[in-house]
């Protein structure tokens, strides 16, 4: 039979595991994320919701079951307006736009040392939207329903 383990009171009284110690789970818990901290492992959680973002798009478009066709090749003119703020774009609740026939994408950005980020989903959905409506192959972002998508 195995000895009786020792009260939290028992314990307490001389340090926790019979003298000054940091419990081992404890103490394995603070290694293992030191060392993915160095490492480069631990990912900002805008990282991770952007990944899994485009994942899910992914996900979503390659199981469409689409029509075989030949390469197509077609050059379009887009002027690109970033904006710190949605209300400069003039358009309520919008965090992109494009516009026909100027063919101007304005769109919510951040600078970040110094370097203009944007959401690829939204520049994505304007530029097909210039795809569309510069050249006519191309269907509307807003109704891939119709399609399937």
């Amino acid at each position: 039979m195995l000895p009786p383990l020792p009260s939290r009171e028992e314990r307490a009284a001389v340090g926790g595991c019979g003298g000054p110690c940091v419990p081992p789970a404890r103490l394995l818990l603070v290694v293992v994320l030191f060392a993915a901290f160095l490492s480069g492992c631990v990912l900002a959680p805008a990282t991770v919701a952007r990944m899994d973002g485009f994942d899910a798009q992914w996900r979503g478009f390659n199981a469409l079951k689409g029509d075989p066709f030949d390469v197509y090749e077609t050059e379009i003119k887009i002027k690109v307006i970033v904006v710190d703020d949605m209300k400069a774009i003039g358009y309520p609740g919008a965090v992109g736009t494009y516009s026909h026939p100027e063919g101007a994408i304005r769109i919510v950005g951040k600078k970040i040392n110094g370097k203009i980020i944007l959401c690829p989903a939204v520049l994505g959905h304007e530029v097909q939207h210039a795809l569309e409506y510069q050249d006519g192959e191309f269907a509307n972002p807003d109704k891939f329903q119709e399609f399937g998508y």
